[in-house]
This record gives C-alpha cells, sequence and structure tokens, in this order.
C-alpha cells in the first residue's frame, strides 16, 4: 500500500518552485524539485527520485518542454505515470496532443490544483490496492 505519493516538481522560476513545494507539503505530498533537465538525465532523475506525479512547466528558459512526455512515456510505457504541465498562457491542448494527462495555468488556482492531484493521488492508491 502507498503510504505517501511523490510529486517531482520540474520549474525554472525558484519562486514557483518553493510554493508549490510548501503547498504540496500543506496537503501531504512529498515533493521533490528541479530547475533544469535534459534529454541526458530526465530519466536518470525519475529513476532516482522515483515520483509518482509530474509537474513539468512548459517551457524552461528558452527551451520547450514538450518533447520530454513521449520519452518520458516510451521509458516508462507500463507506468501510468501522470504528468501535469504549467504555464503562463494556455497550452493545454499541446500539452494534451504530446502525451500529459493534464495542464495547469499559471498563476496557479489553488483549490484547483489540490483538487486535480488529489484525484490523481486517489486513482494511484485504488490501483496499488
Amino acid at each position: 500500500m502507498m503510504k505517501s505519493v511523490k510529486v517531482l516538481v520540474i520549474d525554472d522560476d525558484s519562486v514557483t518552485r518553493s510554493l508549490l513545494e510548501k503547498l504540496l507539503r500543506m496537503e501531504k505530498y512529498e515533493t521533490v524539485s528541479v530547475g533544469r533537465i535534459s534529454n541526458c538525465n530526465i530519466i536518470s532523475l525519475i529513476d532516482q527520485e522515483s515520483p509518482h506525479i509530474i509537474i513539468l512547466d512548459c517551457h524552461l528558459g528558452s527551451e520547450d518542454t514538450f518533447k520530454y512526455v513521449p520519452i518520458i512515456r516510451e521509458h516508462y510505457s507500463n507506468s501510468s505515470l501522470p504528468i501535469l504541465m504549467t504555464s503562463g498562457i494556455d497550452r493545454s491542448q499541446e500539452s494534451l496532443d504530446v502525451g500529459a494527462d493534464g495542464f495547469i495555468l499559471k498563476p496557479f488556482d489553488w483549490q484547483d490544483v489540490t483538487v486535480r492531484l488529489n484525484h490523481i493521488r486517489d486513482n494511484l492508491i485504488c490501483q496499488d490496492a
């Protein structure tokens, strides 16, 4: 049985990472965050941290991160690792098109974020039971 749900936050803005981590911990999630990723380290990062959910910013600096979703999906093909993408502009269709499970618009509506994460967590716990 799953004890706690771990969320990997990937965002290049340290204030956003810090805010998300604080709020997630208040909701009893375990968190880890990073400010950047690359093709070389995304899979090793996930292997090392073993998150249950990923929150991925659509842009890290000038880089679009949509390309990472298929890489993650291909490597974890037997997994239902949920990926939520975020951005200050609505990129929800692009996020879904590349295989993400959802999109969250910044600035965050914390109630919406909590409802979405709790729904994903509850589904993960049901699958684990």
